[in-house]
């Protein structure tokens, strides 16, 4: 099976895996950056736990019984979440050192057989290999993380309005 994608049909017929290596080099790269999710996860979790300590100090502070218990649903709230993106994080981990050690062996296979043509499906899935699904789980990852901070982050964000109104004395 022959990928046919016009534009690129002439242009990709006649690389190597040797000109195509710059490409993989990039997508190895892109795999190792992948690590990164853990703490774009993590830095959203800590940034919802500040707030919420925050919160538990002006509460406190100003003795507000019923924000004290609404604080403490958001806080249980926020310790789900960790614990949701613990799970999130293994398996992710999981899959993409599974991915990096599959680029790694696709690696050594191309710098063995460099001088060989790639031809379109080769090209095609360098490109796609190396370079889209890496940027896509990315997204993707990055999509389920800031949806699920989401509710939490809106009802923190009323929380504090209202604190924040009653605090200062405001209707």
């Amino acid at each position: 099976m022959c990928i046919d994608l016009w534009p690129w049909q002439a242009t990709t017929t006649g690389l190597t895996f040797a000109q195509l290596a710059n490409v993989q080099t990039v997508g190895i790269g892109l795999y190792l950056a992948l690590a990164v999710i853990q703490a774009v996860s993590a830095t959203g979790v800590a940034g919802l736990s500040r707030r919420v300590t925050t919160l538990k100090g002006a509460v406190t502070a100003n003795l507000m019984k019923t924000e004290a218990r609404n604080v403490r649903t958001l806080a249980g709230q926020v310790s789900g979440l960790e614990i949701g993106f613990h799970k999130f994080n293994r398996v992710l981990l999981w899959i993409v050192f599974s991915l990096f050690a599959i680029s790694l062996g696709y690696f050594a296979y191309c710098t063995v057989w460099q001088e060989a043509q790639a031809l379109q499906d080769g090209t095609w899935f360098i490109f796609g290999f190396y370079l889209v699904l890496p940027v896509a789980i990315f997204a993707g990852c990055s999509a389920i993380i800031w949806w699920r901070c989401r509710e939490v982050a809106q009802r923190l964000t009323e929380a504090e309005k209202r604190i924040q109104r009653a605090i200062l004395g405001l209707p």
